[in-house]
């Protein structure tokens, strides 16, 4: 071997070397390069202790992309094995009162077992039909609708375990270093959201993804 093939077939090896190592860190079923930390998705400065199976979604009622991400995120789970847990935030600024309100929604909702089940009633509600459900009239008009009675929705809404919540939901928010929703964590430490996931909302589920399997 001539010392002029010797480089040659050295740099051959390191580029077959390095697209090995490349393809590995690629999500598992794809062709793209795996997400970037600080890019697609960022490390939480102090992590929240959580299961690494749990998942985070900080949303709000009156966000359209809250709205597009809500039942993708619940189909991904759905599919996953071992299950994982998807735990809901509602957004909450102190000096957003509207913001509040939806959290006393979400909060009442919870109480009585049907922020779940109601999920997708509700963003259809205020975000296609524009229901102000901040209000408890309105509120407790809409819950007719969907065969709740009344009476119960308001004695959750002014429950006192619920103003307590909804107290505590911005500094539950902070906790998970949210500044924009939707947002989702992974095993409370890492965060992605369809601002810095590429595609916007369709490619924040495989950023989840590939989080979840690959952030142990």
């Amino acid at each position: 071997m001539t010392s002029f093939t010797k480089p040659l077939v050295r740099a051959m090896a390191t580029l077959v070397l390095t697209t090995t190592l490349l393809g590995l860190q690629a999500p598992a079923g794809t062709a793209d390069a795996a997400p970037i930390a600080g890019v697609q998705y960022v490390r939480l400065q102090h992590p929240v202790p959580a299961s690494p199976r749990e998942v985070t979604e900080v949303f709000w009622y009156n966000c359209s992309h809250s709205y597009q991400l809500a039942q993708p995120l619940r189909d991904w789970a759905a599919r996953q094995n071992p299950p994982v847990t998807i735990r809901h935030i509602p957004a909450a600024w102190p000096d957003q009162p509207q913001m509040m309100a939806y959290a006393r929604v979400y909060y009442t909702l919870d109480r009585l077992g049907l922020s779940d089940i109601l999920e997708q009633a509700v963003f259809h509600a205020v975000r296609d039909e524009h229901w102000d459900l901040t209000q408890p009239d309105a509120l407790s008009q809409w819950a007719q609708t969907q065969g709740i009675d009344p009476q119960l929705l308001m004695d959750a809404w002014n429950s006192p375990e619920v103003q307590q919540e909804v107290q505590d939901a911005p500094a539950l928010r902070e906790r998970y270093e949210v500044h924009e929703m939707p947002s989702v964590i992974i095993g409370g430490t890492y965060r992605t959201s369809p601002f810095i996931a590429p595609g916007g909302v369709p490619g924040t589920i495989p950023v989840v993804d590939y989080l979840l399997h690959h952030s142990h």
